[in-house]
């Protein structure tokens, strides 16, 4: 009888095991896979790293998984490319082969429209992924642009997306109402506006004269990052305003708890 029950015993401990392994796995094996792309075209074969050069480098990450999910986030990917570095009025999104093409197109007419125009172009957008749970995978853009003018734009954006879905999560998915309270008496703070002020009486610029979230909300393991970029709220002088806080300290305004 004792074998018996030891056997038995012996038994469900290997199913269990076998199911806490199968569970510790399962995030795997829902996780998509990323691969990094890179698409580059320089005028003339110029080297970049010598200066003088008219070049685009675009480097950005990838889900090679044909499922739902990863096409909707490919897609968003492109797009959001596209219309960063593509000035063309049209609502078609073009693949990232053919905005390179045209954009060393659009510098040659510019040449050859202005034969004086010596000025190099350039378009760097370095992309990758800045955070990736079960419930949200964050992408981290860099992007530099000059074609012409007094300065090139350098900007910080993030694309945050369901894990699940593809689909495209906004502030309010991630963070619960009073979160947006909470980052404007720090703002306030650091920028030295009063509570009773008007948050645009320092020569901020923000819409309705109503404070509110950045476009650009960055997710990472231990941090959560609110990244204005210039131009965003105030003006290019004034650069970049950035707020960061661990996950630990805004716990409470998260809806996403991985």
């Amino acid at each position: 009888m004792k074998r018996f029950l030891t056997a038995c015993l012996s038994i469900l401990l290997l199913i269990s095991c076998a199911d806490e392994k199968k569970g510790n796995n399962s995030f795997k094996e829902k996780n998509l896979n990323f691969f990094s792309r890179t698409v580059e075209k320089n005028l003339d074969d110029c080297l970049p790293e010598e200066g003088n050069c008219t070049f685009i480098s675009l480097k950005f990450p990838f889900a090679d998984e044909s499922k739902p999910e990863a096409e909707k986030i490919n897609k968003k990917i492109e797009n959001f490319i596209g219309k960063t570095v593509d000035f063309q009025e049209d609502s078609i999104t073009k693949k990232p082969e053919a905005l390179a093409e045209n954009f060393i197109k659009e510098y040659k007419e510019t040449a050859s429209e202005f034969p004086e125009y010596e000025l190099p172009w350039e378009a760097t957008i370095n992309g990758k992924i800045n955070y990736q749970s079960s419930e949200i995978i964050s992408i981290k853009f860099d992007t530099y642009m000059f074609t012409g003018g007094a300065h090139g734009y350098r900007s910080t954006n993030f694309l945050n997306f369901d894990a699940q879905t593809g689909e495209i999560l906004t502030p309010e998915d991630i963070f619960i109402a009073e979160f947006t309270d909470y980052v404007e008496k720090e703002f306030r703070k650091k920028q030295e506006i009063p509570m009773g002020a008007s948050i645009n009486s320092t020569g901020m610029f923000f819409e309705n004269d109503e404070f509110h979230l950045p476009e650009n909300i960055g997710i990472s393991k231990d941090s959560v990052v609110m990244h204005y970029n210039a131009y965003d709220i105030a003006p290019y002088s004034e650069g970049i305003f950035v707020l960061t806080y661990s996950k630990e300290d805004v716990k409470q305004f998260l809806k996403i708890k991985k």
